[in-house]
């Protein structure tokens, strides 16, 4: 029997990866789109600014993207705990030098430490091995990893509250001096309680091009293309909804930090449910390919309704109907290409697809930036319009 105890730092590593990307995307919007943080000349255009916004959240990442396989092979070659507590020292480098950027006002600085920290916080992919390899029978081992996306969701749901309550009391820099404190705690005691039990490949060749090799073999998997295609659409449009509507909202109604992070607190927190509660008892009803195509459809549609509402209050209803569905998609559209997939190469074409949500994450937040610069809810159009197109190709799809 595996005592959960001994596990818990591993899960403090993958709910620090999510905390880190949620205080960041609380916290960097509201700052590129603020004249009075002086991180951007005054005289930079609402347009500008809403398309470097979303080029600085594509930078964490697409860092998480570009490191994943490559720290999970230093693992291997090195040990697990060696690589975590290293990976952790350089997230304090990187989140005390976004703090550093913010306040001598550098923008090319806070590009640089967003893509750094990413690359480091890459960490959680070495906690998720030492989980999966517990040698556990099935059901203990769906329980242990239903406790690792309990972890990214908290994550998602606390970092908004850190950032929005200490960014309005103190400033937009506070945030990221504490969690820097918080990760000193938890290296301590990583390195006082996790026993690693992992014994290191010392000849495991180190391949710093995994990420791209891993991106090239999606292309050899010809009868899975259209559903890899399918599914790279639903994550560039659900990723990107969750970062491009913030900065609609910010653009529109000028929230203050404080409100802002509630609201996305509030949708972390409706995704967290709506996947604990709801999904399970849909998956059970209908087909996957069937409940992808509705959820798609209607998500699709709650999308295209955010842009019409012209009160801040509406937000809530608007924003919150939209994510129920789409954040029901992701899990759904990984299950599809996983039964269309025969037994022996599922590790490799579920590894793809997480290379692929990743590659959607990044380039769905610099993408929308580019277009909102343009005009501001156009992203949110084309994000909606992304999703029913999705929905019908999978609808038609074998």
């Amino acid at each position: 029997m595996i005592k959960l105890h001994k596990l818990l730092p591993l899960y403090c590593v993958i709910f620090l990866g999510f905390f880190g990307y949620a205080l960041t995307l609380t916290l960097f919007i509201p700052m590129l789109l603020d004249k009075h943080a002086l991180i951007l000349p005054i005289s930079t255009s609402m347009s500008a600014r809403g398309a470097l916004s979303g080029l600085l959240l594509a930078m964490y990442p697409l860092g998480q993207f570009l490191a994943s396989p490559i720290i999970g092979n230093l693992s291997d070659h090195f040990g697990r705990k060696k690589i975590l507590l290293i990976s952790l020292a350089l997230c304090i480098l990187g989140f005390l030098g976004m703090g550093l950027s913010i306040v001598i006002h550098s923008i090319s600085l806070l590009f640089l430490f967003a893509f750094l920290t990413g690359l480091c916080e890459s960490n959680m992919a070495i906690s998720q091995s030492v989980i999966a390899d517990l040698p556990v029978d099935s059901a203990q081992a769906s329980k242990l990893m239903g406790y690792a996306f309990c972890a990214c969701s908290l994550g998602y749901i606390i970092g908004p509250l850190v950032g929005g309550a200490s960014g309005s009391l103190f400033n937009y820099s506070t945030p990221f001096w504490i969690t820097s404190a918080g990760i000193v705690f938890l290296i301590i005691w990583i390195a006082w309680r996790f026993h690693d039990e992992f014994i290191p490949n010392n000849t495991t060749r180190i391949k710093l091009l995994t990420a791209i090799t891993s991106i090239k073999s999606i292309f050899r998997k010809p009868k899975l293309s259209k559903i890899y295609l399918v599914n790279f659409l639903i994550f560039f449009a659900v990723m990107g909804l969750y970062r491009i509507v913030p900065l609609y909202v910010m653009d529109q109604w000028k929230p203050s930090l404080h409100v802002y992070a509630l609201l996305i607190s509030f949708v972390s927190l409706l995704c967290f449910l709506a996947n604990l509660l709801v999904l399970d008892k849909l998956a059970k009803r209908f087909s996957s390919k069937n409940l992808l195509t509705s959820l798609l459809i209607i998500g699709g549609l709650s999308t295209l309704l955010i842009i019409i509402p012209n009160q801040f209050n509406w937000i809530w209803l608007t924003f919150g109907v939209a994510v129920i569905p789409t954040v029901m998609a992701l899990p759904t559209c990984t299950t599809w290409l996983s039964q269309h997939a025969e037994p022996n190469e599922k590790g490799q074409v579920l590894g793809n697809n997480q290379a692929l949500l990743v590659l959607g994450e990044s380039s769905s937040a610099a993408i929308g930036g580019a277009v909102a610069a343009i005009f501001i809810p156009l992203p949110v159009v084309m994000l909606g319009l992304i999703l029913l197109v999705s929905g019908i190709i999978a609808f038609k799809s074998a």
